[in-house]
């Protein structure tokens, strides 16, 4: 398949790029997609579409050995895999418990503050931690991220808004549990 990717790209300097991104995240992005979807031909298409998504906004691509990059491939793949989980089992929603966090945190230790915020947000369901994650540390816009997991722009700004709302209520329980 890469060679079909490669002729996407114009530009040696992109298909070199995209080809390391291609050879370091394929097995992540397989291993991802079959954990959610426990088949592996699905996985196969889920990988696909991923990186057919991935060709569309490559250009917001940074390095491709960093945690952003990884983040991001991974976010990507777990929500189109989601996706065709749903649509096989015509269903408008998957149970949380179902899908597995696949993705790796790396610790946030610049401040106390900033290690109880991620530790908050790790709390949060996976839609709401996604949305977070592309608005927030991939700085994607509303309409980019509603494109990138195939959703209306209207449903991102409402899980945002879910997303913090859930996070002062995760951050005020814990901060009275700290009094008491």
């Amino acid at each position: 398949m890469l060679p079909i990717y490669l002729a996407m790209l114009d530009g040696e300097e992109d298909k070199n790029k995209f080809e390391l991104l291609y050879v370091t995240y394929r097995k992540l992005m397989f291993y991802v997609a079959n954990r959610i979807l426990n088949d592996e031909r699905f996985a196969e298409d889920a990988v696909h579409q991923t990186f057919l998504k991935i060709l569309e906004n490559f250009d917001k691509v940074g390095e491709i050995s960093c945690h952003k990059t990884k983040s991001y491939i991974v976010t990507m793949v777990r929500n189109t895999a989601i996706n065709l989980y749903n649509q096989r089992k015509r269903h408008t929603t998957i149970p949380l418990e179902d899908v597995e966090y696949c993705i790796t945190t790396e610790p946030i230790s610049v401040a106390e503050d900033l290690d109880h915020l991620a530790r908050a947000v790790l709390k949060l369901p996976v839609i709401y931690k996604d949305v977070l994650t592309l608005k927030y540390v991939q700085e994607f816009s509303n309409e980019e991220i509603a494109k990138m997991l195939d959703i209306y722009e209207t449903t991102v700004r409402k899980r945002l808004e879910r997303a913090k709302r859930r996070l002062e209520e995760i951050l005020e329980r814990e901060e009275s549990a700290d009094v008491n």
